[in-house]
């Protein structure tokens, strides 16, 4: 046991020592007093790649951002104070979408809480509701480097998850530093071994019998199970729901992937008798209603890890043991006829080029090319995806904050995701209020090299509150409570940020002039203006054809 305090330099080398046997590179750097022994650490090291941002919400979402593209944990290092708590929003999507993601705040002595102490707050287990884990270590307590070593080993590994076991997510290091903070290195002989490599708990599972089966693919985070899951659909003469953050929609065309059942989901004539999930949650309303009101015992998630904020049961599989006896009946002709009708309404009213939100992301998709990645926005435009771009031949790499759905943080997360993706062309698509509620995060882009093109629906304001039911309840100051139109010229926005501005105003200036703006380097705002009373009317119309 050591009978002196940790020298800050020790703790910190030791630390970055343990980050880089994993080979965990990235780390985003928050200006601060009380970080300086690690960010001194991290900056002398040239196996990491650092970025220094001055906000900390904007920060964290953009290290979410890097762990999505990389799929490993990135680091995001605070000073202590607000500076920590800022770093929530992140935390909790991180959480919710299973993405791995390091948290380490600096803190100031455990003995200076509770004493009126300048920026001093109760800072371990800060997040506790939502990181696999978390652990403090005071430089004044008597740990020994290796008791330390082997805690910051289980919380990386708690970070990167097990397959079969716990789902990645965040993870909290609350470290503690003394004064003076720059101090003396002291020589350690301590072996790391990092265990790289995910386990593998599979499970072998044999299939019921069933009739009607129905593959329903919700959100994955990334493409490896696409001819699986294809394979079984073939197998089983089924139908796949595919929703667009499935990586499985904008993959490969396939006649078992169905694409507009949010049209006709409720409305199906053969009930289905056993559901295979994949995935997350579909954002289909009309689908998740189906799901709640399924039976448990006829459903299934497949998953790489244990359920997550599920409630039904899951498995994690290696092979399909049996699918035998099943009967291979008219079932899945059946939708594909509901389904080839809708289609055909659905296109009659794009080929007519009128200029509403479904046709301008239809477009703008049709303009997109193999291996481009898309970051697609909360409220109406990941809605709109789903409604009017089906199932295509091109691989779109697909990225979303679908964890809690928030608008917060998707400017930093999209620029986090194309720094990672520089050799990619990199498209975000978000909505006029997600823009301006994040747009400070375009300082990100001023100080990096990052392309990232950002298409902006512009039609003035949260719109997505007229399509809600309750709506016509609403009679008092709606606009300015609800829908909150904001006054500022996005041209202005990118003055201000010195960031390119563009504007198409029509489905023929985006077929003709969106592909070269895409294939232009640095920050691209482009913005869309649109009037949402059009939309509404054209997609009531498309509904009421179906």
């Amino acid at each position: 046991m050591m009978t002196q305090n940790i020298s800050n330099t020790t703790l910190s080398n030791l630390i970055i020592n343990i980050f880089n046997q994993y080979k965990i590179d990235n780390v985003c750097i928050c200006p601060g007093s009380r970080n300086t022994p690690l960010n001194l650490a991290f900056l002398s090291n040239i196996s990491f790649k650092c970025t220094s941002h001055i906000d900390e919400r904007a920060a964290a979402f953009f290290s979410l951002g890097l762990s999505k593209a990389s799929l490993k944990p990135s680091i995001i290092l605070t000073t202590s104070g607000t500076a920590a708590a800022n770093l929530l929003p992140a935390v909790i999507e991180s959480d919710l979408s299973s993405i791995p993601l390091i948290i380490i705040t600096a803190d100031r002595p455990k003995a200076l809480i509770n004493t009126g102490e300048n920026q001093t707050i109760k800072q371990d287990e800060l997040f506790k509701d939502f990181t696999r884990e978390s652990i403090h270590i005071d430089t004044a307590d008597k740990n020994s480097l290796e008791s330390i070593k082997d805690n910051i080993q289980a919380i990386i590994e708690k970070a990167i998850g097990v397959i079969g076991g716990d789902a990645p997510g965040p993870v909290h290091l609350n470290i503690s530093f003394d004064e003076p903070l720059i101090d003396e290195f002291n020589a350690y002989d301590i072996e790391i071994n990092a265990n790289k490599e995910q386990m593998s708990l599979y499970e072998h599972f044999l299939f019921p019998k069933f009739k009607y089966p129905l593959i329903v693919c919700g959100q994955i985070n990334n493409s490896k199970y696409n001819s699986l899951i294809i394979e079984l659909s073939e197998k089983l003469n089924c139908p796949i729901f595919a929703d667009p953050l499935s990586q499985l929609r904008y993959d490969k065309k396939h006649p078992n992937i169905f694409s507009y059942y949010d049209y006709y989901a409720d409305q199906l004539t053969i009930k289905p008798d056993y559901i295979i999930r994949f995935g997350k949650k579909p954002i289909s309303k009309k689908l998740n209603i189906v799901l709640e009101k399924f039976g448990k015992h006829n459903m299934i998630l497949f998953s790489d890890y244990k359920h997550y904020n599920e409630n039904i049961y899951s498995i994690t599989i290696k092979d399909i043991d049996s699918i035998d006896n099943i009967h291979r009946g008219n079932y899945i002709d059946s939708i594909s006829e509901l389904e080839h009708k809708t289609k055909k309404i659905v296109v009659n009213r794009l080929n007519n080029k009128d200029f509403f939100e479904g046709n301008i992301l239809n477009h703008c998709v049709n303009q997109f090319t193999n291996d481009d990645n898309l970051f697609i926005g909360n409220s109406l435009p990941v809605r709109t995806l789903e409604k009017f771009c089906p199932n295509g031949d091109k691989k779109i790499n697909i990225y979303s904050n679908r964890g809690v759905s928030g608008i917060d943080g998707l400017i930093a997360t999209a620029l986090g995701t194309a720094y990672q993706n520089q050799s990619k062309r990199n498209i975000l698509i978000l909505g006029d209020i997600s823009f301006f509620y994040d747009m400070t995060s375009l300082l990100i882009g001023n100080n990096y090299s990052i392309n990232l093109n950002i298409i902006i629906i512009n039609n003035n304001g949260g719109q997505i509150f007229n399509t809600l039911t309750y709506k016509n309840k609403i009679d008092q100051k709606y606009n300015e409570f609800w829908t909150t139109p904001i006054d500022i010229e996005i041209e202005q926005v990118c003055k201000t940020y010195k960031q390119t501005y563009y504007n198409l105003r029509s489905i023929n200036d985006i077929d003709q002039n969106l592909n070269k703006i895409l294939d232009t380097k640095g920050i691209n705002i482009i913005e869309i203006k649109t009037d949402f009373e059009i939309t509404k009317n054209i997609e009531e119309k498309i509904q009421k054809s179906i």
